[in-house]
């Protein structure tokens, strides 16, 4: 059995059961004033690493949306720091997690509905879900060749408590370091890990699907992207968050 995770003190743990997705819940409590910055909901689950932490940012969305980069490139060093080091872990956008090329997991956000770009969120719910196990409530798994789980891929130590711990301190190294240093680290990080700057791939964005090459990301956080046969479209990081009218 799992250990219960020690978080860092800016972080305040709150557990909810098996089986639930913490960023309803966390979204839900959010709206409903009983959550708040620092709240990191985290499932009792042992076979994924599902969490979600509550962020009140000072900046417009525009900017705060980089948080999403912010926790994949935090994941990607959690991860690292407790896994064999032939592991590959890269990122597809808008939040797709991909372990040795395969899609492990996704990155989600949230906020209020109705907010511009410039426009600061009184809210935001950062969401992070990845499989550590072969879910076996699951029918024919094998069937789903794009798919993996982290200890499919050789990195059989890993526990969700080592994970949600790891992944739980690196984020607060990189939001500080976000805050007092600008987006550049992060971009670069993120940028050298993305999936399809070599080759083709299909990505979703804004509700469309479009293939073709990654050709760089822009200082605020948007994806360059190259369709086949077409100019470079710039795909807006603040178009992939999810809004949500109060209940």
């Amino acid at each position: 059995m799992n250990e219960e995770p020690v978080f860092p003190p800016l972080l305040h743990g709150v557990a909810v059961a098996p089986g639930t997705d913490t960023a309803s819940i966390a979204v839900a409590a959010v709206m409903a004033g009983e959550a708040g910055a620092g709240d990191l909901y985290w499932s009792q689950s042992e076979d994924r690493l599902n969490m979600a932490v509550v962020l009140e940012p000072d900046v417009p969305l525009a900017r705060a949306a980089q948080m999403r980069h912010v926790l994949a490139v935090a994941f990607g060093d959690a991860f690292g720091a407790i896994s064999p080091p032939e592991i590959g872990v890269n990122y597809r956008w808008p939040g797709d997690i991909l372990v040795n090329g395969a899609r492990a997991g996704a990155i989600t956000l949230d906020v209020p509905a109705g907010l511009s770009p410039d426009q600061v969120p009184q809210w935001m719910v950062l969401g992070l879900d990845v499989a550590i196990t072969l879910d076996l409530s699951v029918e024919n798994p094998g069937e789903q060749p794009d798919r993996t789980t982290l200890h499919e891929e050789g990195a059989g130590e890993v526990t969700r408590t080592m994970l949600l711990e790891s992944v739980s301190r690196h984020f607060l190294t990189w939001v500080d370091g976000w805050m007092n240093e600008g987006f550049k680290a992060v971009h670069e990080n993120w940028l050298g890990r993305a999936m399809g700057s070599d080759q083709d791939i299909t990505v979703c964005h804004a509700g469309a699907t479009v293939s073709g090459r990654v050709t760089g990301m822009d200082e605020e956080g948007n994806l360059l992207f190259t369709p086949a046969g077409n100019p470079v479209q710039a795909l807006a990081l603040v178009d992939t968050v999810e809004r949500h009218l109060p209940a």
